[in-house]
């Protein structure tokens, strides 16, 4: 069995609706983040891509519990990937039916104690994630497998995951999801159909 795409830095409304086509199962959009990277949607912006988006949607975002709050309420996603999140936040956004994933990068400290804590405060997923703000990198299986063995929520699988190596990638770690975002680029914020199409034909479906 496949895992399901979550395909992410959607920014046009084209791009939406061919990520669904070929099978994205949900799609996220990096709303008012707080660092500047190519792919940062105002509110306004993402709130008429998600409009029209016919899978789950992830809000991407960082910064005060207000604002993220706030966003959640404005845009109604299925999820918020955050890199930090506790008890308080994480029980604020099930209150408005929003869920957490919490994002952990291999490298830090205490990397199965981080992802209890995480789970422990509510989050109903983790990403393992070895990118930062703006440059990719690549998948740290034996990381992924730590945390996975950890915790009893779903782990995400990212990291420079591509059509060229998804099969591989897939069938070593055995994910319940991957994300990706570069890896079905033509450049920062515009996705290559060739590339997606690709990406679906290598997993199968």
């Amino acid at each position: 069995m496949r895992p399901k795409v979550k395909i992410c830095g959607l920014m046009r409304m084209e791009d939406v609706a061919m990520c669904v086509r070929h099978g994205a199962n949900m799609l996220g959009f990096v709303v008012e983040y707080p660092r500047p990277v190519p792919w940062n949607l105002s509110a306004c912006e993402a709130a008429n891509l998600m409009a029209a988006c016919e899978a789950k949607t992830c809000v991407v975002t960082d910064g005060s519990a207000e604002k993220i709050l706030e966003l959640a309420r404005r845009l109604r996603p299925d999820f918020v990937q955050l890199h930090d999140c506790g008890a308080a936040l994480c029980d604020a956004l099930r209150d408005l039916g929003v869920g957490v994933i919490a994002t952990l990068r291999p490298r830090t400290a205490d990397l199965e104690q981080a992802a209890r804590r995480f789970c422990d405060a509510g989050a109903q997923a983790l990403l393992l994630d070895p990118r930062d703000a703006i440059n990719g990198g690549t998948a740290d299986l034996s990381a992924f497998e730590r945390v996975r063995c950890a915790v009893n929520c779903p782990v995400v699988l990212a990291g420079g995951i591509a059509p060229d190596n998804v099969r591989e990638i897939v069938r070593e770690a055995r994910p319940e999801m991957i994300d990706l975002m570069t890896g079905v680029e033509r450049c920062p914020g515009v996705k290559d159909e060739r590339k997606v199409l690709a990406l679906f034909e290598a997993l199968g479906s």
